[in-house]
């Protein structure tokens, strides 16, 4: 029994890994390809606004260089995605889910806290050099922002692997649609009302023509 067990238990952990190659290789080989170079160049990118903005506000301390984290986590992240890619396995879809969002969570944060930065933060003395710390601050937060996306686009995707909710919603609302389309070709219930209100027209069409007995002056 325990033998069986196993053999069933290797069974079914082939066919798992059969079902994510064919997912992983054919289905979705051009989706993980753009995700793991759009991370990878997101993460690549943003490091060098992220010290250029560190060394302008605060002489260079890396405390101040908030999206380094993203910037880090993308790397990683678009690393697992070339990997899953490449040899896919059930602990790489694990470790991406994990990676995004993480990436993810990290990434909004560290938006939230530069746009407040950015907001708020004492503007320098020098125009130009106001005009070119902002430029850096706002491409530093959209290549961070961009991360974000590319994570939810991700996780989503990851979604999609298995049926889930959405679509069997969408399944449910279809077998409604086609429902109603078949009441709809049933001839009784489009006939029966058309022929009833005939059927009262020409019940008043013949009361109006009944001649009415005109009575003696």
């Amino acid at each position: 029994m325990e033998d069986r067990a196993g053999q069933q238990e290797q069974e079914r952990h082939s066919l798992r890994l059969e079902k994510l190659q064919h997912w992983a290789r054919h289905r979705q080989s051009g989706h993980l390809l753009v995700l793991a170079v759009s991370q990878l160049w997101l993460a690549v990118v943003v490091v060098p606004f992220a010290l250029s903005v560190a060394c302008l506000n605060s002489d260079c301390h890396m405390a101040a260089a908030l999206p380094l984290g993203p910037g880090v986590s993308g790397l990683l992240t678009g690393i697992v995605t070339l990997e899953l890619r490449r040899a896919p396995r059930l602990w790489k879809v694990q470790a991406m889910m994990i990676f995004n969002t993480f990436n993810l969570i990290l990434g909004f944060i560290v938006v939230v806290v530069e746009v407040m930065k950015t907001a708020l933060g004492p503007a320098p003395t020098a125009p130009s050099k106001q005009a070119g710390l902002l430029v850096l601050e706002l491409s530093t937060e959209a290549f961070t922002l961009g991360g974000v996306l590319v994570s939810v686009h991700a996780l989503f995707l990851l979604s999609q692997r298995k049926p889930g909710c959405c679509r069997s919603q969408s399944l449910h609302y279809q077998e409604l649609q086609e429902g109603f389309s078949e009441l709809e070709e049933v001839p009784g219930l489009e006939n029966g009302p058309t022929v009833a209100n005939t059927g009262a027209n020409e019940r008043a069409g013949q009361q109006e023509q009944t001649p009415v007995a005109l009575l003696p002056p």
